[in-house]
């Protein structure tokens, strides 16, 4: 049971890692710098919870808040640039945090023994106060803000943007405030996810957050789909579950896992959620499409039908 259960919690923390990405990703903006803001989340409320006794929920709000608000920080700069530049900035950033961490050493005494981080050793003997009831709370928070959001103005506006930046401007919409804000919004979700993990594994290694974690964040996103919330978190949930279900593997897992990734991408080209939501409004049209043909010729015979 304890096995399932972590299943269970380790899929709530990549699922909010996923919807930091997709939050970027909304208004078009391919950032790798949500890895950086993780690390960022996990050190600061593993400090204030462990080192200075703060409550959960308030080092995850101080965390957010410091994340969104360097993610408004690193916005602006990062508008100017697009493309592969503007991922290599994002990368730099996460490398620049990584490294930053790594070489940070600010341990105080608690009772008899130096607590907090070691540099390269990390950060030791965090304090676990998260399991599932605190991660999957703070997910329902984040869901629910997207659920309102896709139904909001500033949904609307973000689409826009998604789907053209000029045209978008053209109507009045401040493409610039849009994009900054869900860079900080994505922020915000990798500090308050970065926390709950630190603050349920026990061990924050700043080496943990490493390009590859980026990458594997990327992927959740382009396996469940990019145009809705609910394909993050299916192809979070899916990325994190395939490696436990080909453990019977061994060492071959992992190639299993990268096979079975790319049969996915070549068949949902789209993302899962994404591409079977296509296909059934391809066949919805097709069949409206039939059935309006057949009400057509058939109102076309009415009139020959009259004539004697």
């Amino acid at each position: 049971m304890a096995y399932y259960t972590a299943l269970f919690e380790i899929s709530g923390l990549n699922i909010l890692l996923a919807l930091s990405v997709f939050a970027t990703l909304m208004v078009g903006q391919f950032s790798l710098a949500q890895v950086g803001f993780w690390s960022i989340g996990a050190f600061v409320t593993a400090i204030l919870t462990t080192m200075h006794g703060m409550p959960l929920y308030s080092a995850l709000i101080v965390s957010a808040i410091l994340c969104g608000f360097i993610g408004l920080l690193l916005g602006y700069p990062c508008l100017k640039i697009k493309g592969i530049y503007l991922t290599l900035a994002t990368v730099a950033f996460a490398e620049v945090v990584r490294v930053f961490f790594n070489n940070l050493n600010y341990q105080i005494e608690l009772g008899d023994r130096m607590v907090g981080p070691a540099g390269a050793l990390g950060f030791r003997g965090v304090k676990v106060i998260a399991a599932w009831p605190e991660i999957y709370l703070v997910l329902f928070v984040i869901v629910l803000l997207f659920i309102l959001l896709a139904s909001s103005r500033l949904g609307m506006s973000i689409n826009a943007v998604r789907e053209d930046e000029t045209a978008a401007a053209a109507v009045g919409i401040n493409v610039t405030k849009i994009k900054v804000t869900m860079f900080m919004f994505g922020a915000a979700i990798a500090g308050a996810g970065g926390g709950l993990y630190a603050s349920y594994s026990s061990y924050v290694l700043a080496e943990n957050f490493s390009f590859h974690m980026a990458l594997v964040s990327i992927f959740y996103v382009a396996v469940g789909g990019m145009y809705t919330f609910s394909g993050p978190i299916v192809g979070a949930v899916v990325l994190t579950l395939l490696p436990e279900i080909f453990r019977f593997a061994a060492d071959y897992r992992m190639i299993l896992y990268g096979v079975v990734v790319i049969i996915v991408v070549i068949v949902f080209p789209r993302g899962i959620v994404d591409e079977v939501r296509y296909r059934i409004e391809q066949r919805s049209l097709k069949r409206s499409s039939v059935s309006d043909k057949k009400t057509h010729n058939k109102n076309k015979k009415l009139p020959d039908e009259g004539i004697e």
